[in-house]
């Protein structure tokens, strides 16, 4: 009995029927990652909103500040030192979709990655708001991802940042995760933005 084998326009066939399966489910599966890891930075910021409230209710409900310069010429310890003991983990402070090696801490103490930054009206330079005067801390953002700095994020309608030796490229929110980015609020909630919804149509800084 003679066997009859496939034809090379056959094979040619699959093969491409293969690769129009694999066009049309690889960004598929991409997305599907990516949104695995905003979920993952979703909840890291949770845990860092937490422990914002924890800090504020041990020190009189007032938010740990940014970082700065003492009045005996040292650095201020920054606010994700300051957040630290209550969060005791420093993996909590890397976003998995940013490959930002830039590390937290080089001024003032301990170094790791950090992909986020606070609101410097929140967290200002040196100390840190009153809870209370705050107006609608669920609509105000307390910090987010940005590229890679370590104190300060700037609003994505930002066009003249306030400390010029801040790197805007690296300061400015990342919207890596499907065209948005996480941030924390004041009341220690967190949640995704779409990329611009920071400032429009309501201002949330």
């Amino acid at each position: 009995m003679k066997r009859r084998g496939f034809t090379l326009i056959e094979l040619l066939v699959v093969i491409a029927i293969i690769a129009i399966l694999a066009a049309i489910l690889f960004p598929v599966f991409a997305k599907a990652r990516e949104k695995a890891r905003q979920s993952s930075c979703l909840s890291n910021e949770k845990q860092i909103g937490i422990a914002f409230m924890q800090y504020s209710q041990d020190y009189d409900e007032t938010m740990p500040g940014a970082a700065g310069m003492g009045p005996n010429g040292a650095w201020n310890p920054a606010w994700y030192e300051i957040v630290q003991p209550y969060i005791k983990n420093t993996q909590v402070y890397h976003c998995p979709s940013c490959s930002s090696t830039n590390l937290a801490g080089v001024y003032s103490g301990p170094q790791y990655p950090c992909n986020y930054g606070v609101n410097n009206n929140v967290c200002t330079w040196g100390f840190g708001i009153k809870l209370a005067s705050i107006q609608a801390p669920a609509n105000q953002i307390c910090a987010g991802e940005m590229n890679g700095g370590d104190w300060e994020l700037y609003p994505s309608n930002a066009t003249n940042p306030p400390n010029q030796w801040l790197n805007p490229a690296v300061n400015e929110i990342n919207n890596l995760h499907n065209g948005g980015s996480n941030f924390i609020f004041c009341d220690g909630h967190a949640k995704w933005l779409m990329k611009g919804e920071d400032v429009a149509p309501t201002y949330l800084w």
